[in-house]
């Protein structure tokens, strides 16, 4: 039975004929992608790489505006941004023209400034560093950025060191001087505040001053004082109440005794009433007070019979109510009523005597009379003084009834005044405690103590080349090469539809040929084998070496 098409299954001879058949092919595919590789795996310079590790601080401006806890945890999301402004600030021509000032030979001498600058930039690279942590709002893992790292590599090993220092000082210089700024800027705002709230405060403290002189005695804090005040006032009233009650009384009584004194005619009845009238004190008034005083001189006048209008002139009148006023200082003060109505009769007397009366200038003559006339006239002296004081003490009740009731309305405007001067104050107080945060956090920056990052690995010299990876390149190369070569062979087989054996006859015609002549090679066809395989060397030389070369241009 014959082998259909669909029987005839390719073998692995098939496969090895078919690549012996496609072995140009293959080599034209495969060698020159192999030979680049290893010119490139062989002919790449050791480049040197220097880095720098830093690592981020919890260091931050004191006396900046301050932030709750979320935002400072979303801010700390954007860290390769953060990186990435300060690589903007460090890797600007300016920057890193000042690097290739102070450390030439970076780059080779023939290029242009801009040149020189880009070269510096592309061999400098800046990666962030990320480490797993667990989220402790969600429970699940996720990655930050803990630090970043500043290479700088170069075919020679000690200027990529010195490189790489220079650009890690540089971020940390970037980033002190962004700290300048932020705690400047800071300062300058709580200045720009302080003064704000200091002209409030004068403001406010004026108007305090105003409403305090407008309204004073209504203070709430005087509102105790203000009872008291009328609480004693009200009781000096009453007193001075009594007072006029009492000597309206004694003014009615000697009255009555003048009266008497008047229709008796004679010095016996008037004895009588002021021995009764001094008998009736007695029993009220101390024997020293000055009233009970001046009725025992009169009763011991009249008992003195005919040397009794002698002792009622006007200079033992005199000499009499100095005595009285002896006696009474001896026991009160100098303000004591009595005792200024005393001093006054002694003035009026003296008064009399300079005017040149020598006795009490009685129309009648009696002495009682005029000592009775004498006493009412005291009593009416005493009752217009304490009336002018019962006066001025009902004025001040009512001013500070007046000022108890008005005390509510103020108190509420008062409050508002001083709510707000307090309020000014603590704000102000805390303005200023941040404005002298801010002002050291600005110190402690420019001296290097607060900054924000931190250098956790300083650049150092490498001991080997970390590029190129030539083992690498090679395998790389050689997967390459082989990928791409059986690709090929494969693509090219299965688009050739020629017969060159009994299988492909037994595939397309369904019979077996009866026999097979093989390919006969002569010496021009290995001559030209031998001039395709040079000529393919040749080119793979040339690619190589071109290849070599633009990848050490680079270096």
């Amino acid at each position: 039975m014959s082998d259909t098409p669909s029987s005839i299954t390719p073998e692995f001879s098939d496969y090895l004929a078919a690549l012996k058949r496609r072995r140009m092919l293959l080599m034209v595919v495969a060698l020159p992608i192999l030979a680049c590789a290893l010119a490139l795996a062989i002919g790449m310079p050791d480049i040197f790489v220097s880095t720098g590790l830093i690592t981020f601080s919890d260091a931050a401006v004191s006396g900046a505006v301050p932030t709750d806890k979320d935002r400072v945890n979303k801010e700390k999301e954007y860290m390769d941004e953060y990186v990435d402004s300060l690589s903007q600030s460090v890797l600007s021509p300016a920057t890193i023209g000042k690097l290739l000032d102070q450390i030439p030979g970076l780059v080779p001498a023939n290029e242009s400034r801009d040149d020189a600058v880009s070269e510096v930039i592309r061999k400098t690279t800046v990666d962030t560093v990320k480490v797993p942590v667990l989220d402790p709002d969600s429970g699940r893992e996720r990655q930050i950025i803990s630090a970043f790292t500043v290479s700088f590599d170069s075919r020679d090993p000690v200027r990529a060191q010195k490189a790489a220092a220079w650009l890690t000082d540089a971020f940390l210089l970037a980033s002190r001087s962004s700290l300048q700024v932020r705690a400047k800027a800071a300062s300058a705002f709580y200045t720009r505040e302080t003064e704000k709230y200091r002209d409030q405060i004068a403001q406010a403290e004026a108007r305090l001053a105003q409403f305090k002189a407008k309204n004073f005695g209504q203070l709430p804090e005087l509102t105790d004082l203000n009872l008291n005040l009328m609480d004693r006032t009200q009781r000096d009233l009453d007193d001075v109440g009594q007072q006029i009650r009492t000597l309206q009384q004694d003014k009615i009584f000697l009255q009555q005794q003048l009266e008497q004194a008047r229709n008796a005619g004679t010095d016996e009845g008037l004895l009588a009433q002021l021995q009764a009238e001094y008998a009736k004190k007695l029993a009220t008034y101390d024997e020293n007070y000055p009233d009970m005083i001046a009725l025992r001189r009169q009763i011991d006048a009249l008992k003195a019979g005919g040397s009794s209008v002698d002792s009622l002139s006007l200079p033992a009148q005199l000499q009499a109510q100095k005595a009285i006023l002896a006696q009474a200082r001896q026991r009160y003060s100098e303000d004591y009523p009595d005792v200024k109505r005393i001093e006054r009769q002694i003035k009026t007397l003296q008064t009399r005597i300079a005017n040149g009366e020598t006795n009490a200038g009685n129309p009648i003559g009696s002495p009682a009379v005029v000592q009775l006339r004498t006493q009412v006239n005291a009593i009416d002296t005493q009752i217009s003084g304490l009336q002018k004081r019962e006066a001025e003490l009902r004025s001040k009740r009512d001013t500070m009834e007046h000022r108890v009731e008005a005390t509510p309305q103020v108190e509420r405007e008062y409050k508002t005044l001083t709510r707000d001067l307090e309020l000014a104050h603590t704000q102000y107080d805390q303005l200023q405690k941040s404005q002298m945060d801010s002002e050291l956090s600005s110190a402690a920056i420019a001296s290097g103590h607060s900054d924000e990052l931190r250098l956790v690995q300083a650049p150092a010299v490498p001991a080997k080349p970390s590029k190129p990876k030539r083992i690498a390149i090679a395998a790389i190369g050689l997967m390459l090469a082989t990928l791409f070569g059986l690709t090929s062979v494969v693509f090219v087989e299965s688009m050739d539809q020629s017969v060159r054996g009994s299988r492909d006859v037994r595939r397309v015609l369904s019979v077996a040929p009866l026999g097979v002549i093989p390919i006969i090679r002569d010496a021009a066809s290995a001559r030209k084998q031998r001039w395709q395989v040079a000529m393919l060397s040749s080119g793979v030389a040339v690619v190589s070496a071109a290849v070599v070369l633009t990848v050490r241009s680079f270096y």
